[in-house]
């Protein structure tokens, strides 16, 4: 479960033991979210444990934190967007923070998709409800509803009624993944039911700029939870084996607290997506950029060498070795019309 919690108390982590357990559950399932029954009894047993027994009870929001967590990043990593983006194989020489401000400064991110048409009157359990997308792919939007319980944001596993008010906006009532009948709610749908947010990939740190609204997983003593948060602030570093090492200061809207996240916490907007395609478009243009101008290269190392009639292939200077070079005979001196160069500069 990551850093400790900000209220001090200890950090909750699962032995490897029950992570096993869970993972083979997790398959059984084809990644989807198990039952109510199922997390209760797995909590259960992992309290009756001998490691545990006495010492600490495992609750079932953690289990079921874990099993949200592990399918977030089981998305991320199957995740097959067009714009998606590989960081280690770019030039060193771009500078993907700058080229992402250069590439979106002229476009305003687009408003939150919310859920504003007629929802069917009953919706089969087993599905995820969705809507179709444009285009030939035949996937699902996906959805996730906020809950008057805690104010956190769950996905939804089925829209399962909707009702129209006389006064204010139409409700809905969903069953959020991994719950049973006891936890449904109606839930005013165009306040807080959207389009479901995206874990990000270690690329796709990028997308992630200052005033973005994302959903962020906020850790506390007794549960951790999914709340909206605003981007104060992004810390860009260097990627290494281990993923993105960038850090983001965020501020939670349901309580106004502030803290410093990893990216694996953070899951972003789907309207955000046409910043990955400008940003890999731009990267594509800078690489065709590059190859066009190799050949140009090519062409005037064959001239210089069918000039000087060598039978050696040219080298360039960096790939030289540097006990083979001549210095010349005479130094060249400038001329006394040359500019002088200021001192101390560089």
């Amino acid at each position: 479960m990551g850093r400790p919690p900000s209220n001090g108390g200890p950090a909750f982590r699962f032995i490897l033991p029950e992570v096993t357990e869970m993972e083979a559950i997790l398959l059984q399932h084809n990644t989807a979210m198990p039952s109510k029954h199922i997390l209760e009894a797995l909590a259960d047993k992992f309290s009756e444990s001998p490691e545990r027994k006495g010492k600490i009870v495992v609750q079932f929001k953690q289990i079921w934190n874990w099993f949200q967590n592990k399918r977030y990043a089981l998305r991320a990593r199957g995740n097959k967007a067009p714009g998606k983006l590989n960081v280690s194989s770019m030039p060193r020489s771009v500078d993907l923070s700058n080229q992402m401000r250069n590439v979106l400064q002229p476009l305003a991110v687009p408003k939150t998709t919310h859920v504003t048409g007629n929802i069917p009157a009953m919706a089969p359990a087993s599905s995820v409800p969705g809507v179709m997308r444009s285009g030939s792919d035949n996937s699902y939007l996906e959805f996730e509803a906020k809950s008057a319980r805690d104010g956190a944001w769950y996905d939804v596993q089925a829209f399962l009624a909707h009702r129209n008010l006389e006064i204010g906006d139409p409700e809905v009532q969903v069953r959020f993944a991994g719950f049973e009948v006891e936890e449904d709610e109606w839930i005013n749908v165009k306040k807080n039911v959207r389009q479901r947010s995206l874990p990000c990939e270690a690329s796709e740190c990028v997308a992630v700029l200052a005033g973005d609204l994302v959903l962020c997983f906020q850790e506390g003593k007794d549960q951790a939870l999914y709340f909206d948060a605003i981007v104060l602030d992004a810390q860009r570093r260097r990627h290494d084996v281990r993923g993105c090492r960038c850090r983001f200061l965020v501020r939670y809207s349901h309580d106004q607290s502030e803290e410093i996240v990893p990216l694996r916490k953070i899951c972003r907007r789907p309207e955000t997506d046409y910043r990955l395609q400008q940003l890999h478009s731009a990267v594509n243009d800078l690489a065709n950029s590059n190859q066009q101008q190799k050949p140009a290269l090519d062409v005037v190392a064959k001239t210089l060498l069918s000039q000087s009639g060598a039978s050696v292939p040219v080298v360039a200077p960096e790939l030289k070795d540097p006990s083979l070079s001549t210095p010349p005979a005479t130094s060249v001196q400038p001329s006394s019309n040359a500019a002088a160069v200021p001192a101390g500069s560089s």
